[in-house]
């Protein structure tokens, strides 16, 4: 039994792996215009604070 737990140990590692590999490059919506508008919206923020 002893040897088929140390099999387990590498098996359960490729799968987190693959399962996070999975996760990691699952495609992401962009949306330009919200990222535009929150980047002027922290401009406008940084240069209230240099005030």
């Amino acid at each position: 039994m002893a040897p088929l737990t140390w099999l387990l140990i590498p098996l359960a590692t490729v799968f987190v792996a693959s399962v996070w590999g999975l996760f990691a490059g699952r495609p992401r919506r962009s949306d330009d215009v919200s990222d535009v508008e929150r980047y002027d919206r922290f401009r406008a923020a940084l240069s209230r604070a240099a005030d």
